[in-house]
């Protein structure tokens, strides 16, 4: 006897006993259960995929099938199934696929049918005549009470799928009738009921009539609140609940509240109770149990980062400095290209979880092959984040740096106001398949006031995500600047623009690109191009590869842009902790090495 064994995991044996992928082993029938037997003791996982029944369904569209596949107990049997249960469920087919049909509508279904056994399994076959469906011939809907003019429901009845002419569906219409419970229950109408919900279907006719009176009663109201926690003020935990008093009941404004309360990040576990049967006067009281958060947080971090080198971070965080719900958080970042030691104090504003002030201090030291620096800094910031989901943010920094770069070895203070603008939008916060980021920046110094340059430099961001079909997506970036100053000498390496690394022009190193002196070293730009193109191939669900092109430069006028083109390979995963990719690319012109490495994480928004 020849069988044929289908491996279900990409690992496969064909040392052991002559069994591989999709392959072919000669087996007697005495010694084929003993040999599967032998080998699924072997190995972690099965290894054949056992034979299944086929039931064959014909003259329906595949979503009749499909309706009509759930309904027959026939289909949850086995090939070892005995052969008397076979043959009763089958027989008791007729009943269930008239059950399934009806349900879409058609209520003079005729069933042709066949059962087969053969030595391994058996087979169904199933023909289906459905016959005239019965269509909608009237169609009454009436909302009474409160919720007759409440806009919720006005938009549920404005978007009903059930209209006259159509075939009844009965599931659509279970559906539609369950909604109107549902937005009650969210709408706090609780003493809401179906006065009628009725189908009338005619047979004969082919006709079918619905009728749907709902009665919503009064729409309940909050009461009184009740906060159980003692870690900060409560007129402080009161501006995370977005309800007050009095106000109409919103199953959405818990849930929002339930979000404000985890954002804030004060809290290990929040606890929200309306207590519906104890509502007085239509008055729905609701008890919130907050359980903190450990107040001093710490993390350790060792990688490598293919634009800095080796990493090594420290972090630390005050969730509860007071009652009025300050915190702060320090960190420490080592590398032999990128440093950076800052600190910040949060104030939460009136919307803790979007409006907050800070002001911190930090240092930098950068060095590059292009320049070194190293920089000192004090801010203000202010940062909120709009109802229209812009996220603002405003700033003043009092700088020095001094910093070496080619011939010029200089410093400067500079006391710079500014501002950023940021949006996001994405349908999936781990791989998108459409979505955009825009980004926009403000910022400068003037002698007149502290600083001993003038400049004003503007920047713009943007990434693009597009899905097509197969799994696949194309991403694009963009970015631009461009700043005015007074004497480009004496602009601090860290407001110059430079290209190259992983997250600007891949195949060459970081800051590696930019205008040159009279002596060909790098000293950077005045303006910034860079665009990329990238096309992602998923290939199952965690795994995925990438081709790519990125092209721009750093540069001093609009018109004198010496474009550097990179482009290349990529892998992409899915990891337990994010998205992780890695890029091979090469530089199409000079360059400091023939190929780059570049990894990186998070999303791409």
């Amino acid at each position: 006897m020849i069988s044929i064994f289908k491996c279900r995991k990409s690992l496969c044996l064909p040392a052991l006993l002559l069994v591989s992928c999709n392959g072919i082993a000669a087996t007697t029938p005495e010694s084929e259960s003993g040999f599967q037997a032998m080998l699924r003791r072997l190995l972690p996982f099965d290894v054949f995929e056992p034979e299944t029944p086929e039931i064959v369904i014909s003259g329906v569209s595949s979503g009749q099938k499909a309706n009509v596949r759930a309904f027959l107990s026939l289909s949850k049997e086995a090939c070892d199934a005995p052969q008397w249960r076979v043959n009763r469920l089958f027989a008791q087919a007729d009943t269930e696929i008239d059950k399934a049909m009806r349900a879409l509508g058609y209520y003079h279904t005729r069933v042709e049918k066949k059962l087969d056994f053969n030595e391994d399994c058996w087979q169904a076959e199933f023909k289906i005549t459905r016959g005239p469906p019965v269509r909608i011939e009237e169609l009454a809907i009436n909302v009474s009470g409160e919720a007759e003019i409440d806009p919720a429901y006005k938009q549920l009845l404005a978007g009903n799928p059930i209209k006259t002419g159509n075939i009844l569906h009965h599931g659509r219409y279970e559906s539609f009738k369950s909604s109107f419970q549902s937005l009650a229950q969210e709408r706090g109408y609780f003493d809401a009921r179906f006065l009628k919900s009725a189908i009338k279907v005619d047979t004969e006719r082919n006709s079918a009539n619905i009728i749907l009176d709902f009665a919503s009663g009064q729409r309940y109201f909050f009461g009184e609140v009740n906060i159980d926690q003692d870690i900060l003020n409560p007129d402080f935990v009161q501006r995370f609940i977005p309800f007050e008093e009095d106000e109409s009941y919103s199953s959405r404004k818990l849930a929002d509240t339930y979000n404000n309360l985890t954002a804030g990040g004060y809290f290990k576990t929040i606890e929200i109770r309306p207590r519906i049967d104890d509502a007085v006067d239509l008055k729905v009281p609701v008890d919130i149990a907050l359980y903190p958060q450990k107040k001093h947080s710490y993390e350790v971090g060792v990688g490598y980062d293919t634009n800095f080198g080796p990493l090594f971070s420290l972090g630390y965080t005050n969730r509860r400095l007071n009652r009025r719900g300050h915190t702060f958080n320090a960190a420490l970042d080592l590398s032999p290209v990128l440093s950076t030691a800052e600190s910040r104090y949060n104030i939460p504003l009136q919307q803790p979880t979007s409006d907050f002030f800070s002001f911190g201090a930090g240092f930098k030291h950068e060095e590059p092959d292009t320049f070194t620096s190293n920089m000192f800094k004090v801010s203000a910031q202010r940062q909120r984040i709009a109802p229209s989901g812009w996220q603002q943010i405003g700033f003043l920094d009092l700088v020095y740096e001094s910093f070496q770069s080619a011939d010029v070895d200089s410093s400067a203070l500079l006391l710079i106001p500014g501002v950023r603008l940021q949006y996001t939008r994405s349908n999936s916060p781990i791989r998108p398949t459409e979505g955009y980021h825009l980004n926009f920046s403000l910022a400068g110094a003037h002698e007149s006031v502290v600083s001993s340059l003038s400049f004003v430099q503007a920047g713009a961001g943007a990434r693009l995500i597009t899905g097509v079909p197969w799994s696949g997506r194309f991403i694009m970036r963009g970015d631009v600047g461009a700043s005015l100053v007074s004497n480009f000498e004496d602009l601090p390496t860290t407001y110059r623009y430079y290209a190259g690394g992983a997250q600007s022009i891949r195949g060459y190193e970081y800051k590696e690109l930019g205008p040159t002196n009279a002596t060909g070293q790098v000293i950077g730009g005045k303006m910034l191009s860079v665009l990329s193109l990238e096309y992602e191939q998923f290939i199952g669900d965690q795994w995925g590869i990438a081709a790519f092109v990125d092209g721009g430069n750093a540069h001093n006028d609009f018109g004198d842009i010496d474009v550097k083109i990179g482009a290349g390979l990529g892998v992409r995963w899915i990891s337990p902790v994010g998205p992780v990719r890695i890029d091979f690319a090469v530089p199409f012109h000079e360059s400091g090495s023939s190929f780059q490495v570049h990894f990186s994480a998070g999303s791409q928004l």
